[in-house]
């Protein structure tokens, strides 16, 4: 089995470091609290939710249940897809007051992850946090853990005075996982399949998707994949390793810019190339990238970050998809 797992969770053995983070959500947890663990998506948050779980104090003692919303569209379909992994029914007609029920009285008290929680902000229906807030707040035997990829989304749901879940949970920011522990877990998988890893792959590796679990875990896959046992992967493996990836999706990124209007188009190949865009309406961005005006990166960009093409932390973008960005640059070169 190739350990660098790229979808889902295989186990502890499988996942790497989060010592100090399963330990505090589980202490948290375990202590009555409800928890807002934030950071940005393919950081691994789900996966770290899975471990806690799986904890042997958490998996004897409570009742788990992890629920995705972030393709829901209003508060029905949350509840029917609640309903679905609490209940075991994916029933339209299912009803708050029926899931709420269940967890009251459980057998064992309960906790409920709640993923890409932000996402009820987008919902039309009138007074969903209230609502929402109001639920958990009288089900004492069950705890929550709100996790989102939207940090400013999340930071004023919880921090804001002025809405209904205002320190109503304790919040964690899932940082990076740290690189030398990283590098150690990868070392460690390499020579238990009689391989070796040089010492600059993951420095290197690391540094080029900003440590973000998804792609690190990707190309380390295609290289422990690409390296015969007995054979050493060093850093100048790491380029094919990343072509190997984009190639199977090259057709799906060229239908994907074809669709795009044309000053869309121009705005992602700019941030693509700038890697982590900051004033990107000033007139020496606008310049640099030949883009028409400040007012037409301001719709480009909009439209952009409504299909989920790009992102936007503090005021820096990047697109969305690292492999996407490094294709665009690509392409560009040519």
């Amino acid at each position: 089995m190739n350990p660098f797992i790229t979808t889902g969770y295989a186990g502890p053995e499988y996942f790497c470091d989060r010592i100090e983070e399963t330990k505090a959500l589980t202490d948290l947890l375990m202590n009555g609290n409800n928890v807002a663990l934030m950071s940005p998506r393919r950081y691994g948050k789900t996966d770290l939710i899975r471990h806690c779980f799986g904890q042997k104090e958490i998996s004897e003692k409570y009742c788990t249940f992890i629920i995705d919303i972030y393709s829901t569209k209003s508060l029905a379909e949350m509840t029917e897809r609640m309903g679905k992994s609490i209940l075991g029914l994916g029933n339209p007609k299912t009803t708050l007051d029926e899931i709420f029920a269940y967890l009251s009285n459980a057998e064992k008290p309960c906790l409920v992850a709640i993923d890409e929680f932000q996402q009820i902000t987008n919902y039309a229906d009138k007074n969903v946090e209230a609502t929402l807030r109001t639920y958990i707040q009288y089900c004492p035997n069950a705890k929550f853990v709100f996790s989102g990829s939207h940090r400013e989304m999340m930071g004023s749901m919880f921090t804001s005075s002025a809405r209904p879940f205002y320190q109503s949970a304790t919040i964690i920011n899932l940082p990076p996982i740290r690189e030398e522990l990283y590098a150690e877990f990868c070392k460690k998988h390499f020579a238990a399949a009689g391989k070796c890893l040089d010492d600059e792959v993951v420095p290197e590796l690391y540094k080029r998707f900003d440590g973000t679990t998804f792609y690190l875990q990707k190309v380390m896959n295609i290289l422990f994949m690409r390296t015969n046992e007995g054979e050493t992967c060093v850093k100048e493996r790491i380029a094919d390793a990343i072509d190997y990836i984009i190639d199977f999706s090259a057709d799906t990124y060229e239908d994907l810019l074809y669709q795009l209007p044309e000053k869309q188009k121009q705005i992602i190949q700019a941030i693509a190339l700038e890697g982590k865009a900051k004033k990107i309406t000033s007139r020496v961005f606008v310049r640099k990238y030949a883009l028409s005006s400040a007012s037409s990166v301001n719709s480009a960009v909009k439209g952009l970050l409504e299909k989920g093409l790009l992102n936007c932390s503090r005021g820096v973008y990047q697109v969305y998809d690292m492999f996407f960005a490094t294709w665009l640059t690509e392409r560009y070169m040519k």
